[in-house]
């Protein structure tokens, strides 16, 4: 059976797999020179990232709740080894640039809205490859904790 640790991670990577296409649509759209389109996407990526926060903060308060940890670590019980390294290499500019990109998504939305598109252009030209790689890595680092079987010994740890 599957455990709420393990399946509120797979959501979390799911939105993150969504947010993925819908971003690739919106720039595939664009450059087609379909406006209505691009927006359509990059409207749902924006939801979808969205949605990711909410469950990714619910996921934080389960960790919490269930095990008393605020994070699950992989593979605790090894030293450190080359997908160790290779994991945190990917993780830790992944959780930066997260946290530094929202505030220019909100910003490129808000200026698409009020139809100041050369601000817009010039500022996701750098957002975008931003975004796209935050989205990416975040199903990478979900399948580095899912198919090392640390996501499934952490949930065991909830039973004892």
């Amino acid at each position: 059976m599957v455990s709420t640790t393990e399946l509120l991670s797979r959501g979390v990577a799911a939105l993150n797999a969504f947010a993925t296409v819908f971003l690739l649509i919106g720039v595939f759209r664009i450059k087609a020179g379909d406006r209505a389109g691009h927006g359509k996407a990059m409207g749902w990526a924006v939801v979808t990232s969205a949605l990711f926060l909410a469950l990714y903060l619910a996921s934080k308060v389960h960790l919490w709740v269930a095990l008393h940890k605020t994070n699950v670590i992989y593979r605790p019980e090894v030293g450190l080894t080359w997908d160790k390294l290779l994991y945190y290499i990917i993780l830790f500019p992944h959780i930066l640039l997260a946290i530094l990109v929202t505030p220019f998504v909100l910003r490129a939305v808000w200026l698409a809205k009020q139809d100041r598109l050369a601000e817009h252009k010039q500022l996701v030209r750098w957002v975008f490859p931003v975004w796209l790689y935050v989205s990416v890595t975040g199903v990478i680092v979900w399948g580095f904790m899912e198919f090392s079987g640390s996501l499934a010994a952490a949930a065991q740890q909830a039973v004892k």
